[in-house]
């Protein structure tokens, strides 16, 4: 029995140390290598919210009509194997669902022309280090489809397996260009995703398809705006009239003072038609349409008339009241060298026999141009 409790306890003891060898081995950690990843931001082009397109602009870059953005790509766990030397970059792609792409874009460059929406506008994007293109080939963005490659980071030979990280830089520029030679109307342009990016590592033992950054190249909103007409004298015009004789104005519809006016209007485009301005406001006479006196003077208007040089007669007086005042303010005056000139009269009217006294009056006018 005594030899028996001795094999037993024998037993015991080895049992022991292989349970510890056991725990040993257990609790060795196991060595993982960092899987490669790219990742960027998305940036917006830096145009102004507004921007002017000058009446009768040349064909070419418009402007004060330009913004810029830059976009950093960092990508780390290279190389993903130390066995194959395709496994120690990965390239960053600029492309696949490129943005409408304009008439006169040039595939092979300089830069992308994009498409804004409004007649005649394009968006010029070129970029550096690596110009911008939209050619199509396999390296210009997945599936073959158009686009091109901003940069790659690469891990140095010799570096261990996941341990590198780098970055690439992608700086742009937008130029908004006026294509054709007519004027360009107003609107508004985006916002527009120009350009999505991409990132894979080609060949190796890899040979990754691209992964989305989930990152773009975006323009925001721009108004764009085109020339307006001004009013030469500004918002107000005031018209002398003539001092006349009582005798002048002794009868009802009587006139005298007849004295000719305009409104000159500049920095209108070329090729538009200016509406005589619609008259309103005003105390106005009911029965005659004229414009009653707030001086001393009595029974004694003014009345106005269509000038030359419009579609309406020359001489014909403008009834202020009511719609009628519309419909004999509807001449229409060309525009000569980016100005019009609207030209009208102004008289006195007798309602009966005139008073001597002041005369005075005023309207407003709503100048319209198409």
């Amino acid at each position: 029995m005594m030899l028996c409790d001795s094999h037993a306890s024998s037993r015991t003891r080895l049992l022991g140390v292989a349970l510890l060898a056991l725990a040993f081995f257990g609790w060795m950690p196991k060595a993982e290598a960092a899987s490669p990843n790219c990742t960027a931001s998305s940036a917006t082009l830096s145009l102004p919210g507004t921007i002017n397109v000058p009446a009768n602009l040349a064909p070419g870059p418009i402007p004060n009509a330009t913004g810029t953005a830059s976009i950093t790509f960092n990508c780390s766990g290279l190389p993903a194997t130390t066995s194959h030397a395709a496994d120690y970059t990965a390239t960053i792609q600029a492309g696949q669902n490129l943005a409408t792409r304009d008439s006169t874009n040039n595939p092979n460059g300089p830069g992308i022309t994009f498409a804004t929406g409004i007649t005649g506008l394009a968006l010029l994007v070129t970029a550096t280090p690596v110009q911008a293109t939209s050619n199509t080939c396999l390296a210009c963005g997945p599936t073959s489809t158009a686009g091109y490659v901003p940069g790659s980071v690469t891990a140095p030979a010799g570096t261990s397996q996941g341990s590198y990280s780098g970055a690439v830089v992608a700086n742009y520029t937008a130029q908004l260009i006026k294509t054709t030679s007519g004027n360009v109307p107003p609107g508004t342009i985006g916002p527009i995703t120009l350009i999505p990016f991409w990132w894979y590592i080609a060949g190796g033992s890899v040979d990754s398809t691209s992964q989305s950054l989930h990152a773009s190249l975006n323009l925001g909103t721009i108004t764009i705006t085109a020339p307006t007409c001004a009013v030469a004298a500004g918002t107000g015009l005031t018209v002398p009239l003539p001092g006349v004789e009582t005798a002048d104005l002794a009868a009802n519809g009587s006139v005298a003072g007849t004295t000719p006016f305009s409104i000159a209007i500049t920095g209108c485009p070329d090729g538009l038609s200016v509406a005589t301005n619609t008259f309103s406001g005003g105390n106005v006479d009911r029965n005659t349409g004229n414009l009653q006196n707030s001086g001393s003077a009595r029974n004694v208007e003014v009345r106005l008339l269509n000038g030359a040089g419009g579609s309406a007669n020359a001489g014909s007086a403008i009834n202020l009241h009511g719609t009628t005042a519309k419909a004999q303010n509807s001449g229409t005056f060309p525009v000569v060298n980016d100005a019009v000139t609207l030209n009208y009269f102004a008289q006195y009217y007798a309602t009966g026999k005139a008073t001597a006294g002041t005369v005075s009056a005023s309207v407003q006018y709503t100048i319209t141009y198409q």
